[in-house]
């Protein structure tokens, strides 16, 4: 049997990457899939793998639930509830104000979803939170390769950036840096790791990645932030630097770009790999 690479496909399976983005903030108490509910992920013609599903508060967020639902075109049945805990609010603590991130999370996941299905999310309280999948569509060759192998190709993808405007949103606005586009001639990208790295001492802040679909005016989706500690970079002392291990399967022509909250230099790689099949 001729094995595909890539996790939970084989037998001659060629796979494209499919990222949802969406944001959910309508209140919706309901567990019997009624009122507001958003969709995330709809299955490909032959299925659709949902890999991981982040979940990334964009305000301070309650005590609260975001539900997640399977919709087979003629039912809504809860899937899992995700608790949302209450963040800290920078209002109720003494100057100097502590850096805080917004709530986020990511569930992995194996869950195929048929053609037809679809991923759906709620939340219970009336809060913003970026809900953003990472799925594998696959489909299978007109043509099957004459002897069994290993048929997918890869090519090196590096994306390289510097932040440095000040930039506090969480929604998206104001400044970011694209850093990586996944090529759009590809079938996606995997995103091994991203390396943050400064360029100075460092002052406690935040560097925010996002992800967008469109290359021309993009509209962004915070997706992860990362708490920059205090640091102090010498001739004896390297700046602060650290290491994201993703895995993380991107569509082809999305963007991966970066911002940081204060006005300091964070240069950014990403390091990836654009995938494509022969046949």
């Amino acid at each position: 049997m001729c094995q595909n690479n890539m996790d939970d496909a084989n037998d001659y399976s060629l796979l494209t990457a499919n990222t949802g983005m969406v944001t959910i903030d309508t209140a919706n108490s309901s567990l019997a899939g009624t009122g507001t509910t958003v969709v995330l992920t709809a299955g490909g013609t032959n299925g659709t793998i949902v890999k991981s599903v982040i979940i990334k508060a964009i305000e301070p967020v309650t005590q609260g639930m975001v539900r997640l639902f399977i919709d087979n075109g003629t039912s809504v049945v809860l899937y899992k509830e995700v608790p949302v805990d209450i963040q800290p609010q920078a209002a109720a603590v003494p100057l100097p104000v502590p850096k805080y991130t917004m709530f986020e999370l990511m569930l992995n996941s194996t869950l195929k979803l048929p053609s037809g299905f679809k991923l759906r999310a709620s939340t219970q309280n009336a809060e913003s939170f970026n809900i953003i999948t990472e799925a594998l569509d696959w489909t299978y060759p007109e043509t099957l390769p004459y002897s069994c192998c290993n048929f997918e190709q890869e090519a090196a993808d590096t994306g390289v950036g510097v932040v440095s405007v000040a930039n506090a949103a969480l929604n998206g606005s104001g400044t970011i840096v694209p850093l990586f586009t996944a090529d759009a001639a590809a079938n996606g990208a995997t995103i091994s790791s991203i390396t943050i790295k400064a360029l100075q001492s460092t002052n406690p802040g935040t560097v925010r990645l996002f992800i967008s679909d469109d290359s021309g005016t993009p509209k962004w989706y915070l997706m992860q932030e990362i708490s920059i500690p205090q640091s102090t970079q010498s001739a004896f002392e390297p700046s602060f630097k650290q290491v994201l291990n993703m895995n993380y399967n991107l569509q082809p022509g999305y963007l991966i770009g970066a911002s940081t909250d204060i006005s300091q230099s964070f240069a950014i790689t990403v390091e990836g790999i654009n995938w494509t099949y022969p046949i």
